[in-house]
């Protein structure tokens, strides 16, 4: 029996405890690239790259088949070019409006021009460090129907977006069963141009821990996920702000004494 793995796109992760970015006037959950003709949707691996692999000596191999069967490729949603300069971290040429830059990418090294004002990473703490880091607020949230603790999520590279793009993924894991958080793009490019097409992969999502290791991925028929699930994503987004890097040791361990979230045990 396949782990059921439910999933919701959102633009913009949530800000403290309210389900929309400040700045603007739209819920995360409704947004014209959510609608079931314009949304990509994930897709797994081995189907995606059926005929790239055909007929290589590692096709049939069962351990190779066994880490990509529980694996999902993740797709641009929108099409992104900038260019910058390596030297200072300038951006200075891109495919939307400055002011509205946070609608695209979320710098976290870096800087642009917004509206005429410089933004830089260093006013949140973040020096530039000769590459531009920087992540798109195209995510998926995604939780356990049957609120199983112990599965984790790896996100990772997909092998050609490197080559493609000189974009380096920025890897990482946690306990989607423990921790609500959304998964979403986050990069360092090597490059002074980042070129990017829609319908493009970005990133890869790996299961681990559910039981037969077999997992069945599926999108909510609902905008919106479950009240209850919208505040614990708030809650969980907005905890590293009030302890800074608590969430990790907070979450990572499965004790049940002390999990914030009593409803789902």
């Amino acid at each position: 029996m396949a782990t059921k793995i439910n999933y919701a796109p959102c633009y913009h992760p949530p800000v403290g405890y309210i389900e929309q970015d400040p700045r603007v006037n739209t819920c995360i959950w409704d947004h014209p690239l959510h609608s079931e003709h314009a949304f990509i949707p994930p897709q797994r691996a081995l189907d995606y790259a059926a005929e790239e692999h055909k007929g290589h000596s590692y096709d049939e191999c069962p351990a190779w088949r066994s880490y990509w069967a529980n694996t999902w490729v993740v797709f641009s949603q929108t099409d992104l070019y900038l260019e910058y300069d390596m030297k200072s971290g300038l951006i200075n040429k891109t495919n939307f409006q400055g002011k509205g830059f946070r609608d695209h990418i979320t710098i976290n090294e870096g800087k642009i021009y917004e509206d005429g004002v410089l933004w830089s990473s260093s006013y949140i703490g973040c020096q530039y460090q000769g590459n531009l880091v920087f992540q798109m607020p195209q995510l998926l949230f995604m939780w356990l129907p049957k609120k199983e603790r112990n599965v984790w999520i790896e996100l990772n590279s997909w092998p050609d977006t490197f080559h493609d793009t000189g974009l380096e993924f920025i890897s990482v894991e946690y306990p989607i069963g423990r921790w609500h958080r959304p998964a979403n793009p986050a990069f360092k490019a090597h490059g002074s141009k980042v070129n990017i097409k829609r319908g493009q992969p970005l990133y890869t999502m790996r299961f681990r821990g559910g039981k037969n290791n077999a997992y069945n991925l599926r999108r909510w028929a609902e905008p919106k996920p479950p009240k209850e699930l919208q505040i614990r994503l708030n809650q969980h987004q907005a905890f590293k702000q009030w302890v800074p890097g608590g969430s990790w040791n907070l979450f990572k361990k499965d004790d049940p004494s002390k999990c914030p979230m009593k409803f789902w045990k």
